[in-house]
C-alpha cells in the first residue's frame, strides 16, 4: 500500500475514478476542498469553497461535474472552475450533503446530514433525507436517515449504509423505487461503518471509521471474508481505479487520530477490481 496524496485530510470522502482522464477525485468536506489527483503526473489539483463540499458526480463530460454544496447542487467546469447552481433539495436549515452515488439509470442518489453530527456533540437524530435527483428535480427516497454512507448498486438493489445504524441494508430498487429494506449485515465491535465500493466478484469493500481497515463483504455467503490494513485510523470510503480497475484507493480522516498526519489518500492493488462509476444523465 502507497500513499498518493500526502496532506492530511480532515475528513477525506467520497472518492470516484474518472477512466476517461485517469483521475481521481475527492472531498475533504470540512477544508471546504475538492481534489483531482492525476496518475500521470502524481499531482493533486485542489479546488476551495466557501461552504462544505461533500459529494462529486461525474457527467457525460469529463470537463464538467456536480457538485454538492451546502447551499445546493451546481455543475462545476474544471477548465474554468466556474460553478451554476441548479437546485437545493435540502430545504432544512444547517444541513449538509454526505455521501451520494450515480445509479444505473443515471440518477444521483445523495444523502443529507444535520450539521450538529459534524462533531464531538453530535446528536445523531433519524431526521435527514436521502434524496432521489434528475436534473433540476429532486424528491425524498429515504426519510429518517441520520448519516448516509456507503451507495452502491447491484442487480436491481441498492445496499445503503445509515453510519447510526452500522448496517448495510438491501432494498430493492427500480431506478425510482425502494422496496422493503433487509438488513444483510452489522457491525458490533465499536467501530463503524462508512462509505463502501462493490467489485466485479460481487464484494463489498466497507470503509471502517474506527478500525484501521477495510472490511471484504462477500455478499453471495453475506459474512466478511477479509481485511486490508490501512495505516490512518479512520478510513472513510473506497473506490477501484486505475487503467485495469484493480487498484483500490482509500481516503482517510484525521478526526481524533493519534497521528494525524497519516490522514492522505492510500492505493492498493488487487487481485480484485471494480467498475467505471454511473454518469449522470
Amino acid at each position: 500500500m502507497e500513499i498518493i496524496h500526502k496532506h492530511p485530510l480532515h475528513l477525506g470522502e467520497g472518492p470516484l475514478w474518472d477512466e476517461r482522464l485517469q483521475a481521481l477525485f475527492f472531498v475533504d468536506i470540512m477544508s471546504k476542498k475538492f481534489y483531482v489527483w492525476h496518475a500521470k503526473t502524481n499531482e493533486s489539483t485542489g479546488y476551495t469553497f466557501e461552504e462544505y463540499i461533500s459529494c462529486l458526480a461525474f457527467t457525460q463530460d469529463p470537463n464538467v461535474i456536480h457538485i454538492a454544496l451546502e447551499s445546493g447542487i451546481y455543475t462545476f467546469n474544471l477548465e474554468t472552475s466556474e460553478k451554476k447552481f441548479i437546485s437545493q433539495p435540502e430545504q432544512q436549515a444547517n444541513y449538509r450533503y454526505n455521501d451520494g452515488a450515480v445509479d444505473p439509470y443515471g440518477n444521483w442518489l445523495l444523502g443529507s446530514m444535520n450539521n450538529v453530527n459534524n462533531g464531538a456533540g453530535a446528536t445523531l437524530q433519524p431526521d435527514a433525507t436521502l434524496y432521489h435527483i434528475q436534473g433540476a428535480t429532486s424528491r425524498a427516497l429515504l426519510t429518517g436517515v441520520t448519516i448516509s454512507n456507503g451507495i452502491v448498486f447491484k442487480d436491481g438493489s441498492l445496499y445503503f449504509i445509515d453510519s447510526k445504524l452500522n448496517t448495510v441494508r438491501k432494498f430493492p430498487y427500480d431506478g425510482e423505487n425502494l422496496g422493503t429494506a433487509e438488513t444483510i449485515f452489522t457491525l458490533t465491535d465499536g467501530t463503524t461503518l462508512d462509505g463502501m465500493t462493490l467489485s466485479k466478484s460481487g464484494k463489498l469493500y466497507i470503509a471502517n471509521w474506527g478500525g484501521s481497515k477495510i472490511l471484504i463483504f462477500d455478499l453471495d455467503t453475506q459474512k466478511i471474508v477479509g481485511d486490508i490494513p490501512v495505516p490512518a485510523l479512520n478510513p472513510t470510503s473506497c473506490t477501484f481505479g486505475g487503467p485495469e480497475f484493480n487498484e483500490l484507493y482509500i481516503t482517510t480522516s484525521a478526526i481524533d487520530d493519534p497521528n494525524p498526519a497519516l490522514a492522505g489518500v492510500y492505493r492498493i492493488k488487487l487481485e480484485d477490481s471494480g467498475f467505471p462509476e454511473h454518469k449522470l444523465k
